[in-house]
């Protein structure tokens, strides 16, 4: 089960690869989110390690 920051963020990085096809960098899920950059990068290796993205 993820987590509410876990889901938000890979729910952004699927709406703007569809939207824009192609992923969003750092900075604009900085941006999107409001969290810092130390932050999404434990949010996204936490998606990785549970096989959501690569």
């Amino acid at each position: 089960m993820l987590a509410d920051i876990e889901r938000m963020v890979l729910r952004i990085i699927a709406n703007y690869s569809a939207i824009r096809h192609r992923t969003p960098s750092i900075a604009e899920l900085s941006t999107k989110k409001g969290r810092n950059r130390e932050d999404l990068l434990n949010v996204l290796a936490e998606l990785a390690k549970e096989g959501y993205i690569s």
